[in-house]
């Protein structure tokens, strides 16, 4: 009986060493798989957090890059105008320079301060609209990068300084043109402005939670920048012992075991470092928020084994499952991403690609008629009918040219917002019936009648934009007659439809007999280059330009545009657009257009013009008008042969804009600037930049009137008759 207690006895303690070691076994296995299965989820947890906020950082990083890079191209580019500017203004030549010169020239920028340094660096003349900033100026303006620019006319210097208050100096050196020495200009960006309005740096408080996703730290590896804790945003990494811990130990995307200290954990804490363009990203989560399953694993390891295991098991293939998932879901937005910016890419290539194919075949479209008349021309010498017939078609084919190039660059400068609208006075009558002759011309030539209904306006004295209100009705006009057929029918009426306050709505209708439009294509109308039949371009003549151009105007100009049409039958437009009445302004006086022979007899004219080929059509105009004309070949030269003769000598000077060295507007600021009585003599600008802010430009350098290339002999000689002398 002693033998059978001994073995019971052998068997319990075999069974409880056998339990034991199951025990032992069950626990250290689910044990390490808990903990195991919770590093992975703090890895990827930290993996993912600093992946994200890394990314954002980045983003701002970019975004305050390029804000940055606007602002000081800006500022880079007021240094170039102000030192255009005062190179135009002989008063800049003073020592000292007037401040109150300064002062103008800051506020025609929108600067905050402008400095004139001589070549050694010194200041020789400052204006600052608000406190002195010379002492935060003088590190970059003792650089020799900055002083050099006063060596090199083309170099341009620019930096950003940021101040102790949170506000910024962008700031820009440009060598002075008038003077050895440095234009120094500057834009102060306020604190409240900086902080307001800047951009803003990703608030973590609002992405994460303290308590829940641990503590989120972003430095720009001295200080700390953003987090989720406000305690930890403006103090030294290498303060905070978590931080130089971790920066020192780990690497890039490993994960470490840190010990807590100053405040931020009372435990120990799994981290992991990241690091982005220009910002470090710091992540830290508490073992608790860890190891959340090991402790609960342990406490059910003895009642079911097999469950907790094939749970564990089934929790680590969903936790791989959901990572696969959102993997492929990121793989698959980033495919979709990728094939809509191909997409994008092909259809810009393939806009791009047809533009040019069909300016290619516009372009050289008159360019061949134009060679192919002048070879004809060349073999038919002596039979004078054909060469004027010749003639007649090159002036066509260089009107066309000249359509074509004018209807792309206001299509350019309408989508770029680049197109300034006039705001003077003109009278309605005169310009409908300057537009009305110019369509009963081109309708003649097709037997197409004209019918002008009596126009139902009160007032005629208006200020706006005559140069575009034309425009926008010769587009209009002209399809009119284009798209007609022989001996068709046009039907021109303008209305005054209201007025409220100082401003009058009219209407503008244009009825044609033509070949009218689809239901289709009506939808298409105002797209570029838009043409309903392929063969439009060789039938018609048409660029496909003219009614976007006249859209876009009547959109800028605060109007509407309405239209219907049939096939066969023809097209109606109606246009509404409101002008400014101007009841003071006086009716302009009628001119007729001169007679070229003799019209310039007895005036003296001083012609500047560098190109040889342009002074020979301009000196031809002149004197087959009855001028004597005297030759500049640029803009110093003209300058020179005005000062060299008598006073009063010349009627007129005709100045080309764009000469090298001197250009037409320097030359006319001289002029204007010297002390000679007759120092307000007419300088007309001749300039192939036509557009209206032209003209405002030519005006603001002292300019009497604006002549595009082209020259027209008659508008030419028209303009110089106001000023011959009885």
């Amino acid at each position: 009986m002693s033998g059978e207690v001994k073995m019971k006895r052998r068997d319990r303690t075999v069974f409880r060493a056998a339990a034991l070691a199951a025990f032992l076994l069950i626990m250290s296995t689910v044990i390490l798989l808990s903990v195991r299965a919770d590093l992975d989820y703090g890895r990827n947890r930290l993996s993912r957090v600093v992946e994200y906020v890394a990314k954002r950082c980045d983003a701002y990083s970019l975004s305050s890059t390029a804000s940055e890079t606007r602002s000081l191209m800006r500022v880079m580019e007021a240094a170039k105008q102000a030192a255009k500017q005062a190179a135009r203004d002989i008063r800049f030549l003073a020592d000292p320079v007037d401040e109150d010169l300064l002062r103008g020239l800051s506020v025609d920028h929108y600067l905050s301060g402008i400095l004139l340094l001589d070549r050694d660096g010194h200041i020789t003349a400052s204006y600052m609209a608000g406190a002195d900033v010379t002492a935060l100026l003088m590190p970059e303006l003792e650089k020799d990068a900055l002083l050099s620019a006063a060596d090199f006319p083309q170099k341009v210097y620019a930096a950003r300084i940021h101040c102790p208050d949170s506000s910024y100096i962008d700031m820009a050196a440009y060598g002075r043109l008038d003077a050895a020495g440095t234009v120094v200009v500057y834009y102060t960006t306020p604190t409240a402005y900086a902080k307001s309005y800047g951009l803003a740096f990703p608030d973590l408080r609002e992405i994460y939670l303290l308590e829940q996703d641990g503590t989120i730290v972003v430095t720009d590896d001295t200080t700390v920048v953003a987090a989720n804790d406000d305690s930890l945003i403006g103090r030294r990494a290498e303060d905070i012992f978590l931080l130089r811990e971790l920066g020192a130990r780990g690497r890039t995307g490993e994960m470490l075991t840190v010990p807590g200290h100053d405040g931020i954990s009372l435990h120990r804490s799994l981290g992991m470092m990241g690091q982005g363009r220009t910002y470090y990203v710091y992540a830290f989560l508490p073992e608790r928020a860890v190891f959340r399953d090991t402790a609960r694993n342990a406490a059910v390891a003895l009642a079911s084994y097999v469950v907790l295991l094939l749970l564990a098991l089934l929790l680590q293939r969903r936790t791989a499952q959901d990572y696969q998932e959102r993997q492929l879901h990121r793989e698959l937005e980033y495919l979709a991403r990728l094939e809509e910016s191909a997409r994008r890419a092909e259809s810009a290539n393939r806009a791009k690609t047809e533009f040019l194919q069909r300016m290619s075949h516009d372009i050289r479209t008159p360019i061949n008629a134009i060679q192919g008349m002048v070879e004809i021309g060349e073999y038919y010498k002596d039979d004078l009918d054909r060469q004027a017939d010749c003639r007649q078609k090159i002036r066509e084919s260089s009107r066309l040219l000249m359509e074509l190039v004018n209807e792309v660059l206001d299509m350019g400068k309408l989508e770029s917002g680049e197109i300034v609208l006039e705001e003077r006075p003109f009278d309605l009558v005169a310009l409908l019936d300057s537009v009305a002759m110019l369509l009963e011309q081109s309708a003649a030539a097709r037997s197409i009648r004209v019918d002008r209904r009596p126009r139902e306006v009160r007032h005629t004295a208006l200020v706006g934009s005559p140069v575009h209100l034309k425009r926008l009705l010769m587009n209009i006009y002209s399809n009119a007659v284009r798209y007609n057929r022989d001996n068709g029918s046009i039907t021109a009426l303008c209305r005054e439809l209201r007025t409220e306050g100082d401003t009058a709505w009219f209407e503008f209708i244009c009825a044609d007999t033509g070949i009218g439009m689809s239901e289709s294509f009506q939808k298409h109308l105002f797209e570029p280059f838009a043409q309903e039949h392929s063969t439009a371009r060789s039938t018609y003549g048409g660029t496909g330009l003219g009614m976007p151009i006249a859209k876009a105007l009547v959109d800028r100009m605060g109007g509407s545009i309405t239209f219907t049409s049939k096939v066969g039958e023809g097209t109606t437009f109606r246009i509404t657009l409101p002008f400014r009445m101007d009841e003071s302004a006086a009716l302009p006086r009628q001119e007729t257009a001169p007679d070229m022979a003799g019209a310039l007899r007895g005036m003296r004219v001083l012609l500047a013009e560098d190109n040889d080929l342009n002074m020979e059509i301009a000196e031809f105009m002149l004197q087959s008008a009855g001028a004597e004309v005297t030759e500049a070949r640029d803009g110093r030269e003209a300058v020179e042969l005005f000062r060299a003769l008598p006073t009063g000598y010349f009627d007129a000077v005709l100045m080309d804009v764009m000469m090298p060295g001197l250009d037409g507007y320097q030359a006319t600021g001289i002029i204007r600037a010297s002390e000679r009585p007759d120092a307000g003599v007419p300088v007309i600008a001749m300039t192939a930049n036509a557009f209206v802010e032209d003209r405002q430009r030519a005006r603001e350098a002292g300019m009497t009137e604006h002549l595009p290339k082209p020259l027209d002999q008659a508008v030419l000689v028209q303009t110089l008759q106001r000023w011959k002398k009885e």
